[in-house]
């Protein structure tokens, strides 16, 4: 059975967090090293109630990668080993856009610390930034149908992974719910 997976930040609405369609939440935790977000607990715990699968995720500022890992990890200590980790790379509000050593040394710092590799969720265009992760790290990719695709049906067409054989997370619809498949089963 295929699961699938809601992704929500500080926006999202409390039915976004506990979509009956979705086996799983991932929850925004911070960004940069001066945002957090401010629902993160909140939802965290409503999705962990609900007996979703947990993620959460840290969206790229570009400064320091170092102390962005650390920013991340400084407010999920009590987190590990219950939720996946993941980084959000992409070009918005993200100083260091283009960058193909920023990720890989954020997703280095976490793993020295936790020895957890966290997913990369990138869009499908810009894989060639965090490719230098692929023996690594999980790949998340973002490709849609349509901005307008708000339905749990997969869209049928390809996903570029290259040089990932596979995605972990498929991230098919955005907008106003961002709906994402999984390939692996709950164990994975």
């Amino acid at each position: 059975m295929a699961l699938y997976f809601t992704d929500v930040f500080s926006g999202s609405a409390d039915w976004i967090v506990i979509d009956p369609h979705a086996q799983g939440t991932i929850v925004k935790v911070s960004q940069g090293t001066g945002y957090l977000n401010p629902k993160y607990q909140y939802q965290y715990s409503l999705a962990k109630n609900a007996g979703r699968l947990l993620g959460l995720y840290h969206y790229a500022g570009g400064g320091n990668p170092i102390a962005e890992a650390n920013y991340f990890l400084s407010h999920i200590q009590d987190k590990l080993g219950q939720a996946v980790l993941a980084v959000d790379w992409e070009q918005y509000q993200n100083a260091a856009w283009g960058d193909t050593t920023w990720v890989r040394q954020f997703v280095d710092e976490i793993h020295r610390q936790t020895g957890i590799w966290p997913l990369i969720y990138v869009q499908e265009s810009a894989i060639w930034q965090v490719a230098n992760c692929v023996s690594d790290c999980g790949l998340w990719v973002a490709k849609y149908a349509s901005m307008d695709w708000h339905s749990w049906t997969v869209p049928a067409m390809t996903v570029n992974t290259s040089p990932w054989q596979t995605y972990t997370l498929w991230q098919f619809a955005g907008d106003d719910e961002d709906r994402s498949i999984a390939t692996v089963d709950r164990e994975g």
